[in-house]
């Protein structure tokens, strides 16, 4: 591990979630933690395994959660120190005062003091706030492509709440940690193609990977945080390999744009399909060969003639 404290999220740990289908159906169960992805970034991964049979749920399961105490590229990204339980007393006691319900509100209002001013339990507030809303967009996110989880992304098997009680504590509004339960792919990271397959297989695989992002798009969704490591390749029985995506809580949504204009202007400066194809190709020298998509030089020309 590379936290100084003892971290609940270790091999051989069990922790306790309250679990949410998309159908509404609820109960608490133990999840047994087997694998643990580190570092942590700006959620906890891990593998678990399960058994709550009461919603079906049962075996091994990817659970994601969005906790800000582990949020390691968050915390170094807004130069916030890392957290130890010392901070936590604070923030624990800045609650109860009621400062952490009217920050939030500060936040919301965009009425915040300088972040130079902010005291620890402010930081921790901002973190707790933030995690959510990243929670909520991949909530969404799932929602969105109903359609091709269980196949280009894994299915949303449930969303999670970690609860974390303090005594004297009426609420856990800012305790409780979110979270989802995710199906287990069982592949390997695109990074990791030259390990695993042989090179006659690499162009197919990439193209697939191209295909799933602008599928992806079709559906309303606009990744800011497309990364080679969001791909999981795994077997595909009789069909050679197959490309999942994961990892949506940095997206934004077609409706957050108010024209079509301004949606295709942001998806050619993201260029969510180059992110991967331009990097792949580097990667593999020669063993892939990327080709833009009608879509994507149809942006070129709109928006990047000239550059």
């Amino acid at each position: 591990m590379t936290h100084e404290f003892e971290c609940p999220y270790a091999v051989g740990s069990v922790i306790k979630i309250h679990l949410k289908t998309p159908g509404g159906l609820e109960a608490i169960a133990d999840a047994h933690i087997t694998k643990v992805f580190e570092p942590f970034t700006l959620s906890s991964v891990m593998l678990i395994r399960m058994a709550c049979s009461s919603l079906r749920l049962e075996g091994d399961m990817i659970l994601k959660l969005f906790d800000r105490r582990f949020a390691t590229q968050l915390r170094d990204y807004e130069k916030i120190r890392p957290w130890t339980p010392g901070l936590e007393t604070e923030y624990h006691q800045f609650i109860l005062d009621g400062g952490a319900s009217e920050f939030v509100a500060q936040l919301n209002d965009g009425e915040t003091p300088e972040g130079s001013t902010w005291s620890a339990a402010m930081d921790e507030t901002y973190l707790h706030d933030h995690m959510l809303d990243l929670y909520k967009t991949e909530v969404q996110v799932y929602s969105n492509l109903k359609e091709i989880q269980g196949t280009d992304v894994p299915n949303l098997l449930a969303s999670a709440i970690m609860p974390i009680p303090y005594p004297d504590q009426a609420s856990s509004e800012y305790t409780d940690i979110p979270g989802i339960l995710l199906q287990y792919i069982d592949g390997f990271p695109l990074t990791d193609i030259e390990e695993y397959i042989p090179r006659e297989s690499w162009q197919a695989i990439c193209e697939d990977t191209i295909r799933v992002i602008d599928r992806i798009g079709d559906l309303g969704i606009l990744n800011e945080d497309v990364q080679t490591r969001s791909f999981i390749v795994r077997e595909d029985a009789g069909n050679g390999f197959k490309v999942t995506m994961i990892d949506f809580a940095l997206c934004k949504f077609r409706q957050d744009y108010k024209d079509v204009y301004d949606w295709d202007k942001w998806k050619s400066i993201q260029d969510e399909e180059g992110a991967v194809g331009y990097v792949m190709q580097r990667r593999l020298k020669g063993g892939f060969s990327y080709h833009r998509s009608a879509r994507y030089e149809k942006l070129d020309e709109e928006f990047r003639m000239g550059q």
